[in-house]
């Protein structure tokens, strides 16, 4: 007897279905694999941008202030620095009373006008050890057009050179200070003045929690005499 075998061509329906479903996993994998891709990729480009914006900040910052500290000067000479993180674009901005006049220290180029919010936003906060004559400063930098709460904290020192001894030279004899004032860096200053969510301010919170950070103000006097 002879027997016929049925020609089979093409899937059955329960092939169809395994190999659809077998596409799928691979979709889904390979699209988790390119978004964490994608993030990784964006968080790296944050930090690099981040970093370099808060350097300018802190070496602006760093140059102005020693440059107009060792100096000469007569006594009640004060100059002042912070960041103007209420304006449209947050330039580093000091003021001198000889002669009284506010100057520009540092003027980011970054995308953003009166109309529009900038790039970024940068915190700034100081502090100074009278036993060490050092300048401490927190830079709290944050992306406006990046879909993350992501802050970037850069943070530094630098000593004030023969702090004391010039005061001798200049004949003022040790009566030349340095002061913080304005905004402390604590949770009522980010979340209230700054306007951070609970989200961003996660990030700068160990920060402000922790007892070796007291004593940070968003402005910073220095008094000749």
């Amino acid at each position: 007897m002879n027997k016929f075998r049925k020609n089979r061509k093409g899937f059955t329906l329960v092939e169809m279905i395994l190999s659809l479903a077998i596409i799928c996993l691979l979709g889904g994998v390979i699209a988790g694999v390119c978004a964490a891709i994608s993030n990784s990729f964006g968080t790296t480009y944050n930090i690099d941008d981040s970093t370099d914006y808060a350097m300018l900040y802190g070496k602006g910052f760093e140059n102005s202030f020693l440059v107009n500290t060792q100096g000469n000067g007569a006594s009640g000479n004060t100059w002042e620095w912070w960041v103007d993180s209420g304006s449209a674009i947050p330039y580093l901005k000091m003021r001198t009373n000889t002669p009284n006049k506010t100057i520009n220290v540092f003027e980011p180029k970054m995308i953003g006008n009166k109309t529009t919010d900038s790039k970024w936003k940068i915190y700034m906060f100081y502090r100074f050890n009278d036993s060490t004559a050092t300048v401490d400063y927190k830079i709290f930098i944050k992306d406006n057009y990046a879909k993350t709460p992501y802050v970037y904290v850069y943070e530094d020192s630098f000593w004030v050179p023969q702090f004391e001894k010039r005061a001798e030279y200049a004949g003022v004899g040790t009566s030349r200070t340095v002061k913080v004032s304005g905004n402390a860096m604590s949770e009522d200053t980010f979340k209230n003045t700054y306007h951070f969510t609970e989200d961003e301010y996660k990030t700068v919170k160990k920060f402000v929690d922790d007892p070796a950070n007291a004593g940070f103000g968003s402005i910073i006097k220095y008094t000749w005499g």
